[in-house]
C-alpha cells in the first residue's frame, strides 16, 4: 500500500522538472518528463501561455504541498496546492501518471 504521505520519489522529480520548465519557459524540458500523449496534448503555445501566466508569481517564490493521490482506469493522479508568496490566489496542480511518465499536467 502506498503512504498518502509522499508520492514516490519519481513523481516528485516529474513535477519539480515541470515546474523548473515553466518558471523558465523551457518546453523542451518540459516535454522530456512525458509521454507521447503529454507531448502531444500540450502544444509549445499552451505552455507558454501557463508559463507567462504564473512564471512571475513562481519568481517571487513558491511552494507545494502535496493532497494526495487518487487512481482512475490504469493512471495513479497526484495532486498538489501550488502557493505563492505574493500571497494571492492559489492552484491545484493535478499529475496524471502513466507507469514513470506523466500523461497530463494539469494547473488551475
Amino acid at each position: 500500500m502506498m503512504n498518502q504521505e509522499t508520492p514516490p520519489q519519481n513523481v516528485i522529480d516529474c513535477l519539480q522538472i515541470i515546474l523548473d520548465a515553466t518558471v523558465s519557459n523551457d518546453y523542451d524540458l518540459f516535454t522530456t518528463v512525458g509521454n507521447s500523449s503529454y507531448k502531444a496534448g500540450i502544444t509549445k503555445q499552451m505552455f507558454e501561455g501557463v508559463s507567462e501566466q504564473i512564471a512571475p508569481r513562481m519568481l517571487e517564490g513558491y511552494t507545494t504541498a502535496y493532497l494526495g493521490h487518487l487512481k482512475q482506469l490504469h493512471y495513479q493522479i497526484y495532486l498538489w496546492k501550488l502557493s505563492f508568496e505574493d500571497d494571492g490566489d492559489e492552484f491545484v496542480i493535478r499529475m496524471t501518471m502513466d507507469r514513470d511518465k506523466v500523461a497530463g499536467i494539469l494547473i488551475a
